[in-house]
């Protein structure tokens, strides 16, 4: 305040007359100036200064003073304008012998002084907009602090009031630091002293966020939804889209769409095969192993029309994959060979058909083979509740051949009338709605996904929300790999643009606006949050006594990574399936993408196993991996994986022994000689071997057990003493044996573990 008043002063003893000398007028001016661009700690340093002048300056000032009630009309912009002109030009001066060519560029800024003022004036003017003055006469710049920074004298101190922040959660770091003004930075700095260590994007909670606010002079309010929650305005609240109902939309809005059709089945009895010969494509070369481990999604003209096929791994392994294209899909096609006939996935693939209610053909393939029986199959269907429409039945079954191309457009033409029949119809107007069929992090594009359009149109912009992720759409590339701009119902689509990896099976929902997608993503990943820490596991006294029979188990523990996040999942449910009562199975961390250097330290600090499913690993990660001394193993084909992690538990676990008794010896004498003390003994029963174990029984009690040092008959040495013979024997370093003892022979042979 001092400094403002100060400066009020000042301005009323400026000579303001254009009649004054420019001599005498030039350094008032040139201090008004200076008063404007420095900040008012540096102002205070010229004061003292100030008064060291002449009387005569002080004389000036006084006349100044009398002419200034002259001068009330000028507005303060102007003499301010004015006054950095003149300084401008008394710099100019004093630079003019060093810097000649700048001369003529200053002369060439003043001319069009007019149009484009001084940096120093656009400085002032934007420091001095936002602060208000007490006083109706607005306040000089000189006393406005043109850096960002909070907390230093002037706003702050002079209101001396307690603020109040209000946020509604989640509470992220950076909106916390802009409601109190200061940068991120210094707001994490102020976090980490708590012991809080978050990046600028992440939520803290509300007590911490109430503590950092009392640091800097501020009082937190929890923002609420609920009515009557205080002054502050009440957000609405954003929720999901409902789907639309088939049958509440006008019929003139339902156009016929594409079936999607899932090929299912055992592993290796030809999926792929035949949708290969449908696209022409050559996918199985591509595939480790010759079988497919990820579901491919396919759009294939047939006639006028187009057909969405959808291939699933057969492998016993991807359950959850066969599950997620069987919800999804319209026409299941069972794929059975002919010389095999139904396997356990065919069965399976056949009960999650029935379970979503989808119609079912089937495809007997490999009819060109010698070993081929369909009508063996047309009996396992008879078996399985499904009558071949050959046999008087309702289920279509045809003779194909992959190898051949035999019965391939039959089977089309077959596809394409059922999906007739079905009269499958969607509303390609409504919001989109889409469910992800498999996602992965690839290099360069981020978290991406396949998905089938379910209804609407998804098109490039378009935001959605999807599970906790939210995203607009960045791109979406065909079955082909081309960039198309929009996508209808049932089109395969490879789309980009999601905040975060998202998970198989998540339905993709087209939301208003990208604000209120983030919006409902961060509230799901705040009650994701909330849940873990909230959820804590009771103590009964029968999990007390699990724990402590589980620690004496060992833990296998592996980080996993995969190229798609189905495989993760497939993966993982396979390893479940491993049950021990020996040894337990830890999967601490799992994740799609490539092995990283993080996944490393995370394995060196946790003494872990790196697994990688079809991906690479970095280059800082394999040397970070050789320093540690993580090892990293690397597959294509899951069963590989699967046996390995059997072997690798099996080896952790102690091996396992069995005793086989060889035979008994009593002690008749007790020897001492210059080698030892020896007992002279009489083998009663088997044989004594010198290679193996024993034991000194006394009251049928063991007190001692370890190997021979010696086994002599006579006064030489033998490896082994029979029933009824007569020998000497001395046990490691034991000397006291007694008449009658038992010594034990035995041997410990080797079992093989299992789990």
């Amino acid at each position: 305040m001092a400094a403002k008043k100060r400066t009020k002063r000042e301005d009323q003893e400026q000579p303001a007359s254009k009649e004054a000398k420019p001599e005498a007028a030039a350094p008032e001016e040139k201090e008004e100036v200076l008063d404007l661009i420095d900040p008012p700690k540096k102002k205070r340093v010229r004061k003292k200064a100030a008064k060291k002048k002449t009387t005569t300056a002080a004389a000036k000032k006084a006349g100044a003073k009398e002419e200034e009630s002259e001068e009330k009309k000028e507005s303060l912009a102007d003499r301010k304008a004015a006054a950095l002109n003149l300084f401008e030009e008394v710099e100019t001066k004093a630079e003019a012998k060093k810097k000649a060519p700048a001369k003529k560029k200053r002369a060439a800024a003043k001319k069009s002084s007019s149009i484009l003022p001084p940096i120093s004036a656009i400085k002032a003017e934007k420091a001095m907009s936002p602060v208000k003055a007490k006083e109706p006469e607005p306040a000089p710049a000189g006393d406005i602090d043109i850096d960002d920074e909070v907390g230093e004298e002037g706003e702050e101190g002079e209101e001396g009031d307690e603020k109040i922040i209000n946020i509604k959660p989640p509470i992220i770091v950076k909106q916390l630091a802009d409601k109190m003004g200061l940068k991120p930075f210094k707001l994490i700095a102020e976090l980490m002293k708590l012991e809080v260590f978050v990046s600028a994007n992440k939520s803290i909670e509300p007590d911490v966020a109430a503590k950092v606010c009392e640091v800097y002079g501020f009082s937190f309010e929890k923002e609420k939804r609920e009515k009557g929650g205080g002054v502050h305005k009440v957000e609405e609240v954003v929720e999901e889209p409902e789907a639309p109902k088939e049958e509440e939309q006008p019929e003139e809005e339902l156009k016929l769409r594409a079936p999607i059709i899932t090929f299912m089945g055992h592993v290796d009895h030809g999926k792929t095969s035949l949708l290969d010969r449908i696209r022409d494509a050559r996918v199985t070369s591509g595939e480790a192993g010759g079988i497919t481990q990820h579901i491919g999604a396919y759009s294939v003209k047939v006639g006028e029309g187009h057909i969405t096929f959808l291939d699933t791994p057969g492998h016993a392994a991807f359950t959850q994959m066969r599950a997620r294209g069987a919800m999804v899909t319209d026409i299941v096609v069972l794929v059975v060979a002919a010389d095999d006939g139904f396997m356990p996935q065919t069965i399976e693939a056949m009960n999650h058909a029935k379970a979503a209610g989808v119609t079912i053909m089937v495809a007997v393939n490999k009819c060109d083979l010698p070993a081929a029986d369909p009508n063996k199959v047309r009996v396992q269907m008879q078996e399985n509740d499904l009558a071949p429409e050959d046999w008087g039945g309702d289920t279509i079954a045809l003779d194909v051949s992959a190898a051949t191309g035999e019965g391939i457009d039959k089977l089309l033409e077959m596809m394409a009338l059922q999906a007739e029949v079905l009269e499958l119809r969607s509303n390609p107007e409504v919001p989109a709605r889409a469910t992800i069929i498999e996602s992965s992090m690839q290099p360069g594009k981020g978290p991406t996904a396949s998905v089938v359009v379910q209804m609407g149109t998804i098109k490039v912009g378009t935001p959605f929300i999807c599970g906790p992720y939210y995203g607009k759409v960045k791109s979406l590339l065909n079955d082909q790999s081309e960039a198309i701009k929009e996508a209808g119902p049932a089109l395969p689509v490879e789309l980009l643009g999601f905040s975060g990896l998202p998970n198989v099976g998540d339905e993709l929902v087209e939301m208003e606006s990208e604000r209120a997608a983030k919006k409902l993503s961060d509230e799901r990943q705040h009650e994701m949050r909330q849940e873990k820490l909230i959820t804590r596991k009771k103590s009964t006294l029968e999990t007390l006594l699990t724990n402590l029979a589980e620690g004496e188990k060992k833990v296998f523990k592996a980080v996993l990574k995969t190229d798609v996040q189905g495989s993760s999942q497939a993966i993982q449910g396979a390893l479940a399936e491993i049950e021990s009562d020996k040894i337990s199975l830890d999967i601490i961390h799992s994740a799609a993408g490539a092995i990283s250097e993080s996944d490393i330290l995370l394995a060196s600090a946790s003494d872990a196993v790196v697994l990688g499913f079809n991906v690479k690993v970095e280059g800082k990660a394999v040397k970070v991996a050789k320093r540690e001394g993580v090892q990293v193993k690397l597959y294509s084909i899951i069963y590989e994986l699967i046996d390995q992690v059997k072997e690798g538990m099996l080896g952790m676990l102690d091996p396992e022994h069995r005793e086989n008794t060889l035979g008994h010896a009593k002690v008749l004498e007790v020897f001492k000689l210059s080698r030892g003390i020896v007992a002279g003994c009489v083998v009663t029963n088997g044989r004594l071997q010198r290679n193996a174990r024993a034991r000194v029984i006394r009251d049928d009690q063991p007190v001692f057990d370890g190997g021979f040092a010696t086994l002599r008959r006579f006064k030489e040495d033998v490896k082994e003493v029979r029933n009824g013979l007569e020998c000497g024997v001395r046990l490691g370093d034991f000397v006291e044996y007694q008449k009658d003892d038992v010594i034990e022979c035995y041997e410990l042979e080797r079992l093989e573990q299992t789990l």
